[in-house]
């Protein structure tokens, strides 16, 4: 199948592209060496501006990335972190989270175990919600955790096989692959064991006659090893173990395998890169091999590798597989294989993978195979042996149509003679791994149909419970269970799930099943998840915001109140029963440990160390603002009014603060206030010609020169004892030339006080007020247009007349005059009227007074709420519920008790 393979590189990564964006992640599962490298670096240049993090789980991987890159000449910018799964400190972390990721890639995903490398990329995913997730998981590795599937569960993905890569020409094929069977007595005693055992069910002679063609045929070929000699190239080798006891086969027997001149290296400990690298620069100095179990992991191209022996254990297909694009990985396009296979069914695998690759549209690549002859023979006693299954399997169903087969004694016997009780117990036992002998995956799923169990009770009530979780999480996403959750069929799965918990916790639950239940997502700790929510939500707060001062009260848009959270973790910290990696990660963020008021003073007295620097004084103006948005000056009044005052002030001036604020020579005492007000006084006659100032004028610096003319000629005329004989001849001075005050009920607009003048001028803007809304309801926060606090006028008014009803604010006449233009004394009377008229308008539109909880009126008024307040109140015989209230609602037709659902 001819391709242009940049041209597929491009293609692909236009598909993931569109996964990516559908369903926020794609899974590649593609064979070791078909390029799924290059098809992520065609996504990654198609999106110049994308950052990315590319995890893989260990550095022999990342190693192999980074070869690939520069094999290909691809440049690694900036933008694309490739680390491995365990770089995970919380530094790192951080550093991660601030490139803010547009994808995370997990590389060989199906090798990243749930302890530690899941948790660490869940911790990636945390810190980084926003970034998608793609997975390159090798086609034919065994899943040695189903974290990947987990993870990459509705994703959509991607996959090819070994063939359809070799047709393609993602992998280039070898140059030839020679076949042999090593050692043929084990083949053969595979096939005498099958025998033995059907034997002692009670069915003797089965395939005797097939089995002496079969020995004969083998003895007739010959030994295999003069043959693997005669196979291997000249130059360094490549032996790849498909497990422990292949490798342990080879190093018993390397002189016989290789010759007396062998120098072998050996990888007992699996795949060591660099180990690997220095063996194929080494000099050549006659044979030399480099053995190792055909393991896990990114394999990086060794340069000088003459070819590579395939020793296999079994005759999985699957594993022929993986082994094979492995040792191409490693030896090139041009090293020739040699497979020795200890089993008859493997002698198959390579004839059968380039019969694929021919179907796909590939020319396959050269096959020898000397064991031909014995391939017919031995097909023939398999399919007698697996006749004879099919017979005992019939015996089993008949059975299981008469009770249950898990019961039956190991001594059963049927009345045809057949030993149906020790076969059933054989199956068993090959299952489990514990006698050799041949049960196929459908085989067993067929059995698994008539009710065997493979495991004891007690493991079987704990795959129920696995089965229960894993349904759980596909419905809710989750494995936070509640307690006293229980299934459709009755299984607890919420007690469980805490048993469980309490299991792992105690170190006492299996390997196998906390990697299977992590997979699904388990939280072990529900305490330290809910940390780590919360942790999550710091970081996004720190990245957004470049700090942790968080407002008390704040809460995330996900619901997390942070700003209460960062200070459990404090008084956590100062009580000292904070964990120590809990600190260490919260102090990744630059956490302030020091209470939040220590804070805020600190900052405020920074501000303070900057004006001294500027100004050479503190001589701050009550109303100055910094450029940081300090109220610096309101905080100097109040430290020094709290150093005045040390039992009324609400600050808290410790020795230390006071001595650091000595430092910028705080002035303690002001200085005569009312001297310097008589100052700014006289000045501003001087430059205005008279004292006809408004009573709220303040000056520059913040004084109410104003209001303190105002109760300074009330001083001077009433003859208070206040004022001494120097003050008072000042001030006559002050005020010679002045209107003076004049007394009495009636005044006239043309002649009167300045603060009379205030007030009618407060009118005025109450005036424009109420013609333009309709009435005096003002709030209390309200600012109208010119700057004036309408509203805190307004509350004024209303408080004075309730309360001091001799006020200035409140005469006769003033009430008069508000009463014109709609003034409400009593606000809240008023506002529940005002809440009453839009019902009465809802109730004209509508028929009903059925409002929606969260309907509002034009003008924003929750009408809706006001209608279930008003419920509740009556309900809970509320006195502020009027029955004149009561009495007007159910005249527009309230129902009090609205009928549920």
């Amino acid at each position: 199948m001819a391709e242009n393979l940049q041209e597929y590189y491009k293609r692909m990564a236009e598909a993931i592209d569109t996964q990516l964006e559908q369903k926020g992640k794609a899974a590649l599962f593609y064979p070791v060496g078909s390029g799924s490298g290059r098809i992520v670096w065609a996504w990654i240049n198609a999106h110049p501006d994308a950052a990315v993090i590319w995890v893989v789980p260990g550095e022999t991987r990342r190693g192999m990335r980074l070869e690939e890159a520069k094999r290909i000449g691809q440049e690694i910018p900036p933008r694309v972190q490739l680390i491995h799964c365990e770089d995970n400190t919380p530094q790192r972390c951080l550093e991660l989270a601030k490139i803010r990721p547009a994808c995370i890639i997990l590389d060989g995903s199906r090798e990243f175990t749930a302890f530690p490398c899941g948790e660490r990329v869940r911790w990636l995913q945390r810190f980084n919600p926003q970034a998608k997730l793609l997975g390159l998981i090798d086609t034919d590795q065994p899943v040695s955790c189903c974290l990947a599937e987990a993870m990459f569960q509705g994703a959509g993905t991607f996959s090819i096989s070994l063939a359809e890569a070799l047709a393609r020409g993602l992998v280039t094929p070898p140059a030839a692959d020679t076949v042999l069977l090593w050692p043929a007595e084990t083949a053969l005693e595979e096939f005498r064991i099958q025998m033995k055992q059907w034997n002692a069910a009670g069915v003797p002679g089965v395939g005797e006659k097939v089995f002496t063609n079969l020995r004969r045929a083998v003895e007739k070929c010959g030994p295999a090893l003069p043959r693997l000699r005669e196979a291997l190239p000249k130059g360094k080798q490549l032996v790849l173990c498909e497990d422990a006891a292949a490798m342990r086969r080879v190093t018993e027997n390397l002189e016989a395998l290789f010759g007396p001149d062998t120098e072998a290296t050996i990888l007992k400990d699996g795949w060591d890169q660099e180990m690997a690298v220095r063996f194929a620069a080494s000099p050549a100095r006659g044979v030399q091999v480099l053995v190792t179990v055909s393991t896990p992991g990114g394999l990086a191209r060794l340069a000088g590798m003459a070819g590579a022996v395939l020793v296999r254990s079994t005759g999985l297909e699957q594993n022929h597989r993986r082994m094979l694009a492995r040792a191409l990985a490693l030896c090139g396009d041009s090293a020739p294989l040699v497979e020795l296979n200890v089993s008859f069914a493997g002698l198959r695998n390579a004839e059968d993978l380039v019969q694929g690759t021919e179907q796909a549209g590939g020319t396959g690549f050269p096959l020898e195979e000397p064991y031909q002859a014995c391939i017919r023979p031995a097909r023939q006693l398999q399919r007698q042996l697996d006749a004879q299954w099919e017979q005992a399997f019939a015996a089993a169903k008949e059975a299981a149509a008469k009770g249950d087969i898990h019961e039956l004694p190991r001594g059963f016997t049927t009345e045809a003679g057949f030993g149906l009780g020790r076969w059933l117990e054989l199956q068993r036992q090959i299952q489990a791994g514990e006698k050799p002998g041949r049960l196929t995956a459908e085989q067993a799923a067929r059995l698994e149909k008539l009710g065997i169990a493979w495991k004891q009770r007690m493991e079987q009530a704990w795959e129920r419970g696995y089965a229960a979780a894993r349904e759980y999480r596909g419905e809710y996403g989750n494995l936070m269970v509640p307690v006293r959750y229980r299934e459709k069929n009755g299984f607890a799965l919420g007690e469980w799930i805490v048993y469980n918990r309490q299991r792992f916790l105690g170190n006492n639950l299996s390997t196998d099943r906390a990697e299977r239940l992590e997979a699904l997502g388990m939280v072990w700790d529900t305490v330290q998840d809910i940390w780590e929510q919360s942790y999550c939500a710091a970081v996004q707060y720190w990245l957004d915001h470049g700090t942790l001062e968080v407002p008390v009260k704040y809460t995330t848009p996900e619901g997390v109140a942070l700003g209460v959270w960062l200070g459990s973790q404090r008084a956590a910290y100062k009580a000292g029963t904070i964990k120590p990696v809990q600190k260490a990660w919260l102090e990744a963020l630059d956490v302030d440990w020091t209470n939040r008021n220590d804070r805020k003073w600190q900052a405020a007295y920074d501000a303070a160390a900057r004006y001294y620097q500027a100004h050479g004084d503190l001589n701050v103006p009550s109303e100055y603002i910094d450029p940081d948005g300090v109220l610096l000056g309101k905080w100097v009044s109040r430290q020094r009014y709290a150093w005045q005052n040390p039992d009324r002030s609400s600050a808290r001036l410790t020795p230390e603060r006071k001595a650091l604020l000595d430092q910028l020579g705080m002035v303690w005492q002001k200085p005569d206030s009312w001297q310097h007000r008589y100052e700014l006084a006289a000045a501003y006659k001087a430059a205005h010609g008279s004292l006809e100032l408004p009573a709220q004028y303040r000056t520059e610096e913040g004084i109410w020169l104003g209001s303190w003319l105002s109760r300074q000629k009330q001083l001077l005329q009433n003859g208070d004892k206040s004022l001494h004989g120097e003050r008072v001849k000042a001030l006559k001075e002050l005020f010679r030339g002045e209107p003076e005050r004049r007394s009495g009920a009636v005044r006239t607009r043309a002649r009167c006080s300045v603060r009379e003048r205030n007030w009618l001028n407060n009118y005025r803007h109450a005036k424009a007020y109420a013609k333009r809304r309709g009435d005096l309801l003002v709030p209390a926060s309200y600012v109208d247009e010119t700057g004036f606090r309408l509203g805190v006028w307004i509350s004024n008014l209303r408080a004075a007349r309730k309360t001091r009803p001799d006020s200035f604010q409140v005469t006769p006449e003033h009430i008069a005059m508000l009463d014109e233009i709609g003034m409400q004394w009593d606000a809240r009377e008023a506002k529940w009227q005002c809440a009453l008229r839009r019902a009465g308008e809802y109730r004209a539109a509508h028929g009903d007074l059925a409002v929606p909880v969260n309907y509002k009126t034009e003008d924003g008024f929750c009408l809706g709420d006001w209608i279930r307040r008003m419920r509740e109140s009556y309900a809970a015989h509320d006195a502020r519920l009027t029955p004149e209230r009561v009495e007007n609602l159910s005249a527009l037709g309230m129902v009090w008790a609205p009928a549920e659902g």
